[in-house]
């Protein structure tokens, strides 16, 4: 009987030892799930924050600053809308909409911890690829259209589609710099110069910049210092006979602003000789050329040449007169094209000082 009885304590320590051991397994395994879901917690939270932080970028680089793409995004959920109405009034349509709802409803989905994970980190990349693919594709076509009202005229329009494209690629420095001339357009010169200036900085090789700029200087601010430097620099950058040209013509009139009248006629006699090749060659640099004997005729005022100065308003007269009254500007409609105003201005002023 001791024997039996020994026996019969034995097996009952051993078999309390197993369920001990059982219960400190089930512990240990739950305590490891805990750190699981904690972990897929934790993933989950962090995929929450980049995907606000991805939507408010999309609201702010998208949305923000132009009310018709959000009118265009509302016009458009409220046509999915009425498309899932009237699916819903068919019977593939309930059944799909039924199915859907047992694929992804949130019991389902966000009832485990990975799923939920999964779905923090679509959205979030989902929101990451609108961003980094359709930004820059959206800045481009925010630029081309700016581009074709600013052609038109459309100054206000052209500003506003510049500054989403801005607000969409913000390193781009053709879009500051397209904005700058339509600020130009509409004499805000200060906020054409802040413009010239963020192009520059972005890509100092782009000329005409340079060029724009350092005119603005001139007459904006009476600054021939540094339009000459702006100008000089934009000068080393030049890639064509005609920019050259163009350079040169505001160099030599940031010259005659300082009254160095005969650095103006230095640098012009080196731009006549372009002009007039670009010119047989067939391009339309009459503009250039009525501007070039403008400011020679000027430059020989200034040193007291006046019969040399009454033969240089003559060719500047001459050459605004063929911009005046060529198709270009004979068969303008509402937009008159810059070229034309420039060589209406350079009538007036040609024969004034030719009637003295």
């Amino acid at each position: 009987m001791t024997n039996d009885h020994e026996h019969s304590l034995d097996e009952e320590e051993k078999t309390g030892g197993v369920g001990a051991n059982s219960d400190e397994g089930h512990e240990g395994e739950t305590s490891k799930n805990r750190g699981k879901d904690r972990l897929w917690d934790t993933l989950t939270l962090a995929g929450l924050v980049l995907l606000i932080f991805n939507l408010l970028r999309l609201w702010y680089i998208w949305l923000r600053p132009d009310p018709e793409f959000l009118a265009f995004t509302g016009g458009v959920a409220e046509l999915l809308a009425i498309a899932s109405f009237l699916g819903l009034q068919t019977e593939p349509g309930r059944k799909l909409a039924v199915q859907l709802d047992n694929t992804f409803s949130s019991g389902h989905v966000l009832s485990d911890p990975r799923r939920r994970c999964g779905v923090a980190w679509g959205f979030t990349i989902l929101t990451g690829l609108v961003l980094l693919v359709g930004s820059p594709w959206s800045a481009n076509y925010y630029r081309t259209r700016g581009v074709r009202a600013f052609e038109e005229g459309r100054y206000s329009v052209a500003i506003r589609d510049f500054r989403q494209s801005i607000s969409l690629e913000p390193g781009n420095a053709r879009a500051h710099y397209n904005l700058a001339n339509a600020y130009e357009s509409l004499l805000d010169h200060e906020a054409a110069i802040k413009e010239y200036q963020l192009s520059l900085e972005l890509d100092d090789t782009f000329w005409p910049a340079h060029n724009n700029l350092g005119h603005l200087f001139l007459i904006a601010r009476n600054d021939p210092d540094s339009a000459l430097t702006t100008l000089h620099t934009g000068l080393t950058q030049v890639d064509s006979e005609l920019g050259e040209a163009i350079i040169s013509k505001n160099i030599a009139s940031a010259y005659q602003v300082k009254g160095l009248f005969e650095a103006a006629l230095v640098n012009l006699s080196n731009i006549f000789p372009i002009l007039e090749d670009l010119r047989s060659e067939g391009e339309s640099v009459e503009i250039y050329m009525a501007e070039a004997f403008r400011l020679e005729a000027l430059a020989n005022q200034g040193l007291g040449e006046d019969q040399e100065a009454r033969r240089a308003w003559q060719d500047s007269l001459g050459f605004a007169l063929a911009v005046a009254e060529s198709q270009a500007c004979s068969s303008i409609g509402t937009r008159v094209p810059p070229d034309c105003i420039a060589a209406i201005n350079l009538l007036a002023e040609a024969r004034d000082w030719l009637a003295k």
